[in-house]
Parts: structure tokens; sequence; C-alpha cells
């Protein structure tokens, strides 16, 4: 069977893992969070417009044009979650947590960091379903989108008379330390993603659970 062209659909879950300044995944326990609550992720790319330049005689005409290259910077991301996640927040933003028992209520907010302070940062993951037709492709059903180094902050948050968007916005950097990623489910070629990437597979997104799960250090 021919692998298909088929179209990206959907929002299917999220994974973030915590890492180092340097990129590596900190080895500590609660440093891994998947959601299946999130509502949308924009990824937008940061543009830098190259210059333009037009040389024109004295009647006006054009001698010569030239415009340089444009130049891609980062991905720019705007997270909204369907659900109050503060285990998740928490990682994402290097928030301390606030329990109830054994449970994880809410968050803490952080002062702003000194110019010494490394931001937090995680790896951002997310699955899409792969549609052929009318329904999941039978070869990939799925969409593996991987952004290897993110941080993020808080977005624009209202209360009012409908459901809070619980927005976060962040962007992206390189990360020439995530390899293939932790969990065995990096591209199946071994392509190197440390800008990012996507890839079509087979490999089911993985289980949201509410709770935060330690991953080994390493990629």
């Amino acid at each position: 069977m021919a692998v298909n062209c088929g179209v990206s659909f959907g929002l299917c879950a999220m994974r973030v893992t915590v890492l180092d300044a340097l990129g590596n995944v900190v080895g500590s326990a609660d440093n891994s969070y998947v959601s299946d609550k999130a509502v949308t992720i924009n990824v937008s790319p940061n543009i830098e417009t190259g210059n333009a330049f037009s040389r024109r005689n004295g009647c006006g005409c054009s001698l010569a044009r030239f415009k340089s290259n444009d130049i891609f910077n980062w991905w720019e991301f705007a997270f909204e979650d369907g659900a109050l996640e503060p285990a998740m927040v928490a990682l994402m933003l290097g928030l301390e947590t606030i329990v109830d028992g054994a449970d994880t209520v809410g968050v803490a907010f952080a002062s702003a960091l000194d110019c010494s302070d490394d931001p937090p940062a995680v790896a951002l993951e997310f699955w899409t379903q792969h549609i052929t037709g009318s329904g999941l492709d039978a070869i990939h059903p799925y969409v593996h989108w991987v952004f290897p180094y993110t941080s993020w902050a808080f977005g624009d948050n209202t209360a009012e008379e409908d459901f809070m968007a619980n927005a976060l916005t962040g962007f992206s950097r390189t990360n020439e330390m995530w390899g293939q990623g932790p969990y065995g489910d990096g591209p199946p070629d071994g392509q190197d993603i440390r800008d990012g990437g996507y890839w079509k597979t087979d490999v089911a997104p993985p289980a949201a659970d509410c709770v935060t799960a330690t991953i080994a250090a390493g990629s």
C-alpha cells in the first residue's frame, strides 16, 4: 500500500518535558506531562524581512532592484488549554505548585527573573490525526509534531461569563541535545530535529493522566 498524502486534523494530545538551559532533559522526578485537554496550539514563524534595494535614474526609471533573503528566526506559539492543569503549567513556567494532600491544585506566581537567571524551558510535542478521505489513514493515522526547546509565559486571560481561555504564549530555540528524544518515539530514520519537525506515524499519542510523570534524563 502506497504512503498517502493526507491532511492534519485536530489536536489529540500534547506532551511537555522539562529541560535545563542547555536543552538536556532534567533528571528529576515529575519532569513530564501529557495533556488531552488542549484546545489550540498556534504555531507561527518569526521572519525577519530582507532589505529591499532599488536604483532609479534621473527620470525615475528602474536601473536595478534587489531584495535580500528573508531570515527565519524562531517559532512563536499561542496555546489555549481547555481545562485548568496546574501541574503542567508549573512545568512550562517553572512555578512552584500548590498542593492539597496528594493533589496539585494550583500554582504560585513567580517574581521577575534576575538577569543571570535561566528562563524555564520545556520540549513541546503534540499529535494530530492524519486524515485521508473521511477517516484515519490506514498506514500512518497520526502526525507527531516536535519543538525540542520552548520557553513560555502567561498569555491574556479573562474571567467573565464564559470559559476562561487558560492561555500561554511561547517561542522556540534550537536544541542540539534533544537527539531522538527520551521516549523512544522519535523520527523513524533518526533525522536531526534540533530545530523541530513533524512526521506521519503509526505510533499512537501517549495517554494523558492529569498528573506529572518521570522520564529518565538524557536524550
